[in-house]
């Protein structure tokens, strides 16, 4: 008895990791819904860019709204499949070149 509940454990524990892995990393836009994703990650960009400008800014704040940038351009590279796409932030290191 003791074994058969162990093992319907592990099973229901190997399904939920395998439902919540199988959506990681997928985003899928296409369209208008890409577009306004790019407009989106772009306003993020600026408004993240501004308040590192100003040095009245809270830190919290500018951390926030770097996050948020990093956050919509994760989404948009995602859905385009290219790890390239949009600006860096200036604290951001440029991404290596592949293969180095």
């Amino acid at each position: 008895m003791r074994r058969t509940r162990r093992i319907g454990i592990q099973v229901l524990a190997a399904a939920l990791v395998l439902l919540c892995l199988a959506g990681c990393g997928n985003v899928y836009l296409r369209g208008e819904a890409l577009t306004a994703a790019e407009t989106s990650a772009m306003d993020a960009f600026w408004a993240a860019q501004r308040a590192g400008a100003e040095p009245d800014a809270p830190a919290w704040q500018k951390a926030y709204l770097a996050e948020n940038f990093k956050q919509w351009r994760s989404f948009v590279r995602s859905a385009r499949k290219d790890e390239d796409w949009g600006p860096t932030l200036q604290d951001e290191a440029p991404a290596a070149p592949e293969g180095e």
